[in-house]
């Protein structure tokens, strides 16, 4: 059942060497521009306004680089991507070509996708079933997205009977991150399709490994940028850093949270924007088993047919099972109802999990898994959740946060892409063009 492989429903970069970009901490300094968060997009950003000869510092609030992009190795023995997993639209994703030519194992994810009904797999009358909803559905938002429709999938979708729940979070929660009431199905219509790839060391490892010549100033947390004078001076919690340019890619979370204080506030226009592009909730739980209960290859998917709700949101995981050849498998909540569990604590998902295996597979199960792990993006206080999708009537919003502040202060990131949001390749490119515009103001 191909049709159900998760990124199917929907730059050529820089390169990637180049010399550290600063070395020190934050002071009273003067530099053509300050770039605030050391992941994809700033470190892009970063790399190719020093390439072109401007002098950058680069802050990052929390301890590491990278941002959402997050690979433990210790929990499992074996690497588990906490937060961005795959390499999505292979054909314009840096990282995947990074990686080969730098012997990481990058490889494209299978196909393999076993379905359940209850406690037994799907059979064909189901399966077919199942499928003409998906395609009602798709297809409705299809139309919706080329007629430039600024309205909610829920809201074209029709009623799709026994199969609404399962349609609903495999296209939403398991895919955007949120519920189909909550994202514009021009926002979604815009999106990159392309092949999907792993990295069998861990995408964050391959990440870091990318931006090791770049120097980060980590543990440094941008307060306030004032920007009523000439350029900009950024308050940190290490000092003060007068700039000309500042380029802010923290996610619409942070934005929206107020954590980073502007003075004078942005233009109204820009902070309905950040409102407009909110952050979804999606977040995996690692589990390593002891044996393979789905007896599949590696790198297969496993769903289920949906048949319960938690306020509207589909109450459901999708699966990614032996990860990389490994006992490892992921297992994924999104939309209001992964919020839900969030808000729960780690404890209620892992229970909801192990309790929705038990009912599929047998109350025996809960003694094949050795270990467990799982990330609150949430509640990181550098994210605010997991990556944003426009608002039904928001789609206007990316571009308008693609527009520079009184060709002082840009802001980049996933959020920012134009086509590629969601992924790292469209932090990446999002950072590069901004680094261009910036060059051509200065």
């Amino acid at each position: 059942m191909t049709e159900i492989s998760r990124r199917q429903l929907l730059l050529s970069a820089a390169a990637f060497s180049a010399a550290p970009l600063f070395i020190g901490r934050a002071q009273a300094t003067d530099t053509d521009v300050v770039v605030i968060g050391a992941g994809a997009a700033g470190i892009s950003a970063a790399r190719a306004l020093k390439s072109r000869g401007y002098s950058v510092i680069i802050i990052e609030a929390s301890g590491r680089i990278g941002g959402r992009i997050l690979t433990d190795n210790e929990s499992f023995g074996v690497p588990f991507d906490m937060g961005a997993s795959r390499l999505h639209n292979r054909g314009n994703n840096p990282f995947a070509d990074y990686g080969l030519a730098n012997g990481f194992d990058i490889y494209r994810a299978p196909e393999e996708t076993l379905m359940y009904v209850g406690d037994r797999p799907i059979n064909d009358s189901e399966q077919a079933a199942f499928l003409q909803a998906q395609r009602k559905a798709l297809r409705a938002m299809w139309r919706a997205g080329r007629d430039e429709l600024d309205v909610s999938p829920a809201s074209v979708i029709p009623d799709l009977g026994d199969w609404g729940l399962t349609v609903d979070f495999l296209i939403g929660a398991y895919e955007i991150a949120k519920d189909l009431n909550s994202f514009s199905c021009v926002d979604w219509y815009t999106a990159a399709g392309g092949s999907d790839f792993y990295c069998r060391q861990g995408t964050g490892t391959l990440f870091q490994h990318s931006a090791r010549d770049v120097a980060v100033q980590t543990d440094v947390t941008a307060e306030k940028i004032r920007w009523d004078g000439q350029g900009v001076t950024i308050e940190t919690s290490e000092g003060t850093i007068t700039a000309k340019a500042v380029v802010v890619t923290v996610s619409t979370g942070v934005l929206a949270s107020g954590d980073i204080e502007f003075d004078p506030p942005l233009p109204v226009r820009k902070q309905e924007a950040i409102q407009e592009l909110p952050m979804g909730h999606y977040f995996h739980v690692g589990l390593q088993m002891s044996k393979n209960i789905f007896g599949t290859g590696a790198d297969a998917y496993f769903n289920y047919k949906v048949d319960e709700e938690v306020d509207g949101s589909p109450k459901a995981f999708g699966a990614l099972t032996n990860a990389g050849g490994t006992d490892l498998c992921y297992f994924d909540m999104g939309g209001d109802f992964a919020k839900h569990l969030l808000e729960a604590g780690n404890n209620a998902a892992y229970d909801f999990v192990a309790s929705e295996l038990k009912r599929m597979f047998g109350n025996h199960i809960e003694k094949y898994i050795i270990e467990s792990n799982s990330y609150d993006w949430l509640h990181d206080p550098y994210t605010y959740g997991s990556y944003a999708a426009a608002k039904p009537g928001g789609f206007w919003a990316r571009d308008e946060m693609r527009e520079s502040t009184a060709d002082r202060i840009w802001f980049a990131g996933e959020a920012m892409s134009d086509d590629d949001w969601s992924t790292i390749a469209g932090a990446h490119k999002s950072g590069l063009i901004v680094a261009e515009e910036i060059s051509e103001v200065l």
